[in-house]
């Protein structure tokens, strides 16, 4: 199922973030974006999003991006919970007795379902350029979905809401490390904290390809693992024909993942966890927009 496919993480993560990655699709330079449903912006982000679907020259894909790192838990019955976690902790969560496991797999479970039907709640009368409702596709902040108890999570949430079947595609984050290491202009350039977050993931993504091919739901590869929040021009450009030839060779669906859109410090509040107000500021995000508004796209 080769394909390339430029796409934008976290939108409604801000609506200052989100213009940002709306310019992006009116301007045809990303065909898909993740949306973020549980930050106090949402709902404005989802208006934004719905008065702007006429202005698309070629109607994007939209994923569900399952945040369990921060925003407010939609699931809980006391408004304005703050989630406070990390992929650490959750990866950690993994390894407790089954009894205390089983209360988290349903916890996770429950805010999943309340995600999910959110997104697809504000979507559902969205059309894709063949007239049909858009499909639903799933994605998660920092790949968190990647974590076996989380990945169960997932599949429990979807088999209670009856949308196992009705998911086209699910994201497994994995991409090859060799390139990183070995390719001249790019070797040296990689942060030691990505290229452990690449290996783990890629461990990971066994189980996980492994559970959608059973499923029949489609998978691929990434591109933006290794180089997460850093997909300048100058070594997009470099890597982009040797991941397009990986993925010809593997027959895959190719995420060519970026995080475009940049919050103001005027919209930054506690739902923020400490890594995203670092990360939603972070100027290497003008950086990135301007990758995807500049770099030559395949033929």
């Amino acid at each position: 199922m080769y394909n390339i496919d430029f796409h934008a993480d976290d939108y409604a993560a801000s609506l200052e973030n989100s213009k940002r990655i709306i310019e992006l699709v009116q301007a045809g330079r990303i065909n898909s974006f993740s949306v973020i449903p549980n930050m106090g912006c949402y709902e404005e982000c989802m208006k934004l999003l719905k008065d702007s679907w006429k202005t698309f020259p070629k109607k994007p894909l939209i994923s569900v991006h399952i945040n369990l790192i921060d925003g407010y838990w939609l699931s809980s019955k006391k408004p304005g919970r703050v989630i406070k976690n990390s992929w650490g902790k959750i990866f950690l969560h993994t390894m407790i007795p089954d009894h205390k496991r089983n209360r988290l797999l349903a916890s996770y479970s429950a805010e999943i379902e309340a995600q999910i039907k959110a997104v697809t709640e504000k979507t559902k009368d969205l059309k894709d350029d063949n007239g049909d409702p858009v499909a639903l596709r799933i994605d998660s902040h920092v790949h968190t979905h990647m974590i076996p108890l989380v990945f169960d999570a997932l599949m429990d949430a979807l088999a209670r809401t009856g949308l196992r079947n009705e998911v086209s595609f699910i994201r497994c984050s994995t991409e090859p490390l060799s390139m990183f290491l070995f390719t001249p202009g790019i070797a040296g350039t990689i942060p030691p904290v990505n290229i452990i977050k690449n290996i783990m993931i890629h461990i990971l993504s066994h189980f996980v390809r492994d559970n959608l091919r059973g499923m029949n739901i489609d998978t691929g590869r990434l591109f933006g693992v290794a180089m997460t929040g850093e997909m300048d021009l100058k070594r997009v450009n470099i890597l982009l024909p040797k991941m397009i030839k990986y993925a010809k060779k593997k027959n895959a669906y190719l995420e060519i993942l970026s995080h475009p859109g940049r919050t103001a410090q005027s919209e930054i509040s506690p739902e923020y966890g400490h890594d995203d107000l670092k990360a939603f500021l972070s100027p290497n995000r003008d950086v990135e927009y301007r990758m995807l508004m500049e770099v030559k796209r395949p033929e």
